[in-house]
């Protein structure tokens, strides 16, 4: 049984045996056949060899690669050390087809996926049932990315509500719960918790999209990978899998002990960190005890920073006190989706390197359009392919500036830079700020260099930014002044400032809640 791939005419057959990604590719090239016309089909056509079980099924993983390792006295293997081998590689992508596909491309499978995915939650979840009719939307009124703002937006409020009337915590469920081979659980940094269920091949398809980004700045045989997500993370399992797809060695650890993370660091010498931004500075006072730095206790060659927006300033103090040159960064969702996106070395924004898997939106709160490249909107994403319990246009509540245009380093997919949470945008004399404006000024000033801080918000319109900042030394009142002059010219509105003992301010895992809002009681 042979394969025929194209439209019309213009279809193209082969014999089964030699239908692969390459033996194709090599045949357009003979034929002089533009590849890009048919790349799609190609990948559906891969999909239809390595998975037959899910032939037919538009949602499923289209391509997985897995990385040959030389034996180990071969020619080969003694020519260079691992880690010059991944810095010699020519190839940067873990999947160039995916990661380099045109933007019109990927529009086109997004289009069949949700198509596929909209009837399938419709089919099978309560939930999303209930919603769909509510808004008088069916799954075939979805045509094409134009009908995008028919299918409602779905909240996490909405959510909680639903579990509340259910008692149920997965109402938007779309499997038997014999069939979830893994669960998720938000952070609840903005309201009660919000969970989530995963089938295996829910879980595969999230490997495989963190086994692309870890790929992008350089994970690989011979490194050891110090991961801090926590055992009960299912960010954790799924960090493994793509670590060791890539060859790499990974030591998981928590995030509640820097004390014994620092051992880690000293004994293990790991070579890559992924740390919450919160922790990397706990961290940092065990060694202060010491009376050492981390650049003359460590080995770590790069870092990936989580839990906070990741900005120049906090790039230059690592830089600066780690020696670590390359620093990069990590945001998404950790458990409502396990949909993330990392930075690569050009640094011109983080890569959602997984649209072929999840369609993602920045659209204007009010009238629901998307907003233009270069403008801040909020985050909306769906999951294309999931058969869990999968999120359709759910709101994150992140305020993001999104760019379209392929980057640098070659990909086309998605780059987005984080403003911060929406509920953290507050307003001063008509004027909106995010924290991440405030703490930018705050590194500028030696005596509160990274130091903890957050918003009291006390009215809708206030009239001065009023701060709670954790702070331990001298000179308090002078210091204050600082602050206050430093703040008030750079955002030109009045400033208020607290100081708090150190370790008074809440934290929640990793992150320290940025704003507190007083309006809601």
């Amino acid at each position: 049984m042979g394969f025929r791939i194209g439209a019309g005419n213009s279809k193209l057959a082969f014999p089964s045996y030699a239908v692969s990604l390459p033996s194709v590719r090599r045949y357009f090239l003979d034929k002089r056949v533009n590849s890009n016309e048919c790349l799609i089909e190609l990948l559906f056509a891969q999909k239809r060899l390595g998975n037959r079980r899910n032939e037919g099924d538009p949602r499923a993983p289209v391509h997985h690669r897995t990385v040959s390792r030389p034996p180990p006295n071969s020619p080969e293997k003694r020519k260079m050390s691992p880690r010059q081998e991944n810095e010699n590689r020519e190839d940067r992508f873990w999947d160039r087809s995916i990661e380099t596909l045109p933007r019109e491309k990927l529009r086109c499978l997004q289009e069949e996926r949700l198509q596929a995915q909209l009837r399938w939650v419709y089919e099978h979840s309560p939930f999303y049932r209930a919603n769909f009719d509510r808004e008088g939307f069916r799954p075939g009124d979805f045509k094409s990315m134009e009908d995008i703002r028919r299918i409602p937006l779905t909240h996490k409020d909405e959510l909680r509500q639903a579990v509340s009337r259910s008692g149920n915590a997965l109402p938007h469920l779309c499997l038997p719960m014999a069939q979830i081979a893994g669960f998720g659980c938000s952070r609840g940094t903005t309201g009660t918790s919000t969970f989530a269920a995963f089938s295996r091949e829910d879980m595969d398809r999230r490997v495989e999209c963190y086994t692309r980004s870890l790929f992008q700045f350089g994970l690989s045989r011979g490194h050891l990978f110090h991961a801090m997500m926590g055992i009960q993370s299912i960010t954790h399992f799924i960090l493994k899998e793509a670590a060791t797809r890539l060859h790499a060695n990974y030591m998981n650890d928590g995030v509640d002990n820097a004390g014994n993370s620092v051992q880690i660091g000293k004994w293990l010498r790991p070579t890559i960190l992924l740390t919450g931004v919160r922790t990397l500075f706990e961290m940092e006072k065990v060694l202060e005890a010491e009376k050492a730095l981390p650049k003359e206790v460590f080995s770590y060659e790069k870092v990936v920073l989580y839990g906070d927006v990741v900005g120049g300033h906090l790039i230059d103090h690592v830089r600066r006190k780690w020696g670590i040159d390359q620093v990069f960064s990590l945001s998404g969702s950790a458990a409502d989706l396990l949909w993330y996106n990392f930075d690569c070395p050009a640094h011109l924004g983080n890569h959602c390197l997984n649209e072929d898997m999840f369609l993602v939106e920045v659209i204007d709160p009010g009238s629901g359009s998307p907003v233009a490249e270069g403008q801040k909107g909020q985050l909306v994403v769906t999951d294309l392919c999931g058969n869990g319990a999968p999120h359709i246009r759910w709101n994150l509540e992140d305020v993001v500036i999104p760019f379209y245009e392929p980057c640098a380093c070659g990909r086309t997919h998605m780059r987005l830079k984080y403003l911060g949470r929406a509920l953290y945008e507050v307003t001063v004399k008509g004027k909106a700020i995010f924290p991440v404006e405030v703490e930018h000024q705050l590194w500028k000033l030696p005596e509160v260099e990274g130091a903890q801080f957050r918003i009291v918000k006390f009215a809708e319109n206030m009239d001065r930014l009023r701060l709670q900042i954790e702070f331990e030394g001298g000179e308090e009142g002078q210091v204050k002044g600082r602050i206050r002059r430093q703040l008030e010219e750079s955002l030109e509105m009045d400033v208020e400032i607290e100081f708090l003992g150190p370790g008074r301010l809440p934290v929640m895992d990793v992150k320290t809640p940025r704003v507190v809002d007083l309006t809601k009681g």
